[in-house]
């Protein structure tokens, strides 16, 4: 416990560069001040107008922070943090290891942002508002959400505890481990987005074609997939190893152009016959 309290000697006629006076205490079981000066005993502490009391937190307390795991475990449900650097492959331990049927490379962990992030998440949303032109970044593509989700490769973390790929966990963490999907989705500028069963050893053309091919607007060069781990990734037309199961592949698309209608066609002819009458004029007056 420390108690501040003002410089009121009104005697002095010295400046000084004191500007409080601290008391501290220490609190026995019963309540009762020990001043931090070697002492034992307990004593008396008056308290003065305008005295400030603090009360100081102790070191060792701390509130329990959970973190669930669910699907494809033994136990789910949710878990206490034992410690501050708990890992991933801990919670697996704790919830008794994964089943046979559960897909660990579709992992996903979902997050809660914190007071920190959310005020990031905030200035990049009112910067996006103010920014004009064609570099602005548009609000409604902005992925407003108090949660969101992070990458990870559990199969790795799994069979190298305490390494890069082994997170560590923090307060409001959802860990869920799916069964096995074998099946693709394709959205985005293609013909006929469709969901396909996977295929070993099939590159991006394989889909592209399942999905009717490309849209007329598509950025070919542009196609992205998605991982159920969370993991996004560049597509190559080629690339075999890139698609995995249940993993969905978008296809950006160009922005549609406007097209002049037949009535500005005609208003632009009759200005430029007009803009043409106009100069022959002004040659035939001058020669």
């Amino acid at each position: 416990v420390e108690v501040a309290r003002r410089i009121k000697d009104t005697k002095t006629d010295q400046n000084s560069n004191i500007t409080a006076k601290v008391f501290n205490f220490t609190l026995n079981d019963n309540l009762g001040l020990i001043p931090v000066d070697g002492t034992t005993s307990e004593t008396v502490f008056t308290l003065e107008p305008f005295d400030e009391v603090y009360v100081r937190k102790s070191p060792a307390y701390r509130k329990q922070q959970n973190v669930v795991v669910a699907g494809e475990v033994l136990f789910g449900g949710n878990y206490a943090l034992v410690k501050k650097n708990e890992r991933l492959s801990d919670l697996i331990s704790k919830a008794g290891g994964i089943t046979p049927d559960a897909y660990v490379k579709g992992a996903r962990l979902i997050r809660k942002m914190t007071e920190e992030e959310q005020r990031r998440q905030a200035d990049a949303v009112r910067m996006a508002r103010m920014g004009e032109g064609k570099d602005s970044i548009s609000v409604e593509k902005l992925n407003i959400s108090d949660t969101y989700t992070v990458g990870i490769n559990l199969e790795k973390a799994i069979s190298n505890p305490g390494s890069d790929f082994d997170l560590v966990l923090r307060e409001g963490d959802v860990l869920f481990i799916p069964e096995y999907i074998n099946t693709v989705k394709i959205s985005g500028a293609v013909m006929y987005p469709n969901t396909v069963l996977y295929k070993r050893g099939e590159s991006l053309r394989y889909y592209i074609n399942q999905a009717g091919g490309y849209g007329n607007l598509a950025k070919k060069k542009k196609a992205y997939v998605v991982y159920m781990n969370g993991t996004v990734s560049r597509l190559k037309s080629r690339d075999k190893k890139a698609i995995e199961p249940g993993c969905e592949i978008i296809v950006p698309s160009k922005e549609e152009k406007k097209r002049m209608s037949t009535a500005e066609i005609l208003g632009m002819g009759s200005t430029t016959a007009s803009i043409a009458a106009m100069i022959a004029t002004m040659v035939n007056l001058f020669k």
